[in-house]
């Protein structure tokens, strides 16, 4: 009995002192993450480095860290200043529309005589309503308007990256140096055979994987291919539309088609006919296809895991951690489903 309350004091104990390191570490959470999230990505370059240096670890970590400096964080420092920029002007260029009124709009669009008759035609047939889809008009574009500032505030967010760099990359070093080691320890702390845990540790192992590489990887991928072809084609504010493209790759069934499917539209009706069909054509036969082609070589298989459960988490992770969040929430959500799946193996129903 003394023994079994001497178990439940110590348990407290540490949950205890587990609770105060949590809450020290709380102002260093984003560093964290970051380089977690980091090393993740480049631990592979990492161990063929240092293979290749015969297990000089230490400077295996620094060649591969100052590698991911020169030639990631410098050149994404540059597109974020520009997607900053093009980002900004796009709001901008909504603000006029919130004191237009339905009437001067259509008006406006006299320069697209096809778009403009068919959207007359309407407005005649639906004349009587035309008070209230007037107010509501106005509401949806100041909507938009004000929740444009969000993005604006997330946008900002990833320069605070810059200012938490130093101390980011000194955790990424020892992430890579001591990291295998840290998950060791880990799983040791998991009761079980052996066997048994390593079983665990595969399948954790598969299902970030399938989020971080089936997933997020294809997605920046997709927005990439996305990038390309809108600077190409000459799309006004290309940056903010290739980011948009990673977050719709996300979005079950019609997924990038959500963002290109628009823009295909915008140039049919500027009169870019050849632009048009240029974008539609590789969208469908280049960036729609990642998915098929590229996911299959990242994870080899499929990890089971809904593309809605992915997209909440991207949503969800963007509204709560900003730019972290496009990594952190799948991170979770890989990490939920792996707890579920200890809980089958060690609870066998």
């Amino acid at each position: 009995m003394v023994k079994y309350l001497g178990n439940w004091i110590l348990l407290v104990l540490a949950l205890i002192v587990l609770g105060l390191f949590i809450y020290l570490l709380r102002p260093l959470f984003y560093i964290i993450c970051w380089a977690g999230i980091i090393a993740f990505f480049i631990y592979p370059v990492y161990k063929f480095v240092n293979l290749k240096l015969k297990n000089h670890r230490r400077i295996s970590a620094i060649l591969v860290i100052f590698c991911f400096l020169i030639f990631i964080i410098v050149p994404l420092s540059l597109v974020s200043l520009n997607f900053y920029s093009q980002t900004l002007s796009f709001l901008k260029s909504l603000e006029p529309l919130t004191k237009k009124d339905l009437t001067e709009i259509i008006e406006s669009l006299k320069d697209y005589p096809y778009l403009y008759t068919l959207i007359y035609k309407i407005i005649n047939q639906i004349q009587p309503y035309l008070p209230q889809l007037q107010e509501k008009f106005v509401q949806f574009i100041s909507n938009l308007f004000q929740s444009g500032f969000v993005v604006l505030k997330f946008v900002k967010s990833i320069f605070s990256f810059g200012f938490q760099l130093a101390f980011t990359l000194i955790t990424l070093y020892y992430f890579l140096i001591d990291g295998e080691k840290a998950i060791n320890e880990i799983v040791e702390l998991i009761p079980g055979e052996k066997e048994e845990k390593e079983k665990i540790l595969q399948r954790v192992s598969f299902i970030l994987k399938g989020v971080l590489y089936g997933n997020i990887l294809t997605g920046l991928i997709q927005g990439f291919l996305a990038f390309i072809i809108y600077f190409t084609l000459g799309i006004p504010h290309y940056l903010l539309w290739a980011f948009l493209t990673v977050i719709a790759s996300f979005i079950p069934i019609l997924g990038t088609g959500f963002i290109w499917g628009p823009l295909f539209i915008y140039l049919l009706i500027i009169g870019s006919y050849i632009k048009a069909f240029i974008l539609l054509f590789y969208s469908v036969l280049i960036i729609a296809q990642v998915d098929n082609f590229l996911k299959p070589i990242l994870i080899g298989g499929k990890t089971g895991i809904h593309n809605l459960l992915i997209f909440f988490s991207v949503l969800g992770g963007l509204a709560q951690f900003g730019f972290l969040g496009l990594f952190l929430g799948p991170v979770i959500l890989g990490l939920v489903l792996s707890i579920i799946e200890i809980y089958k193996i060690k609870i066998p129903h």
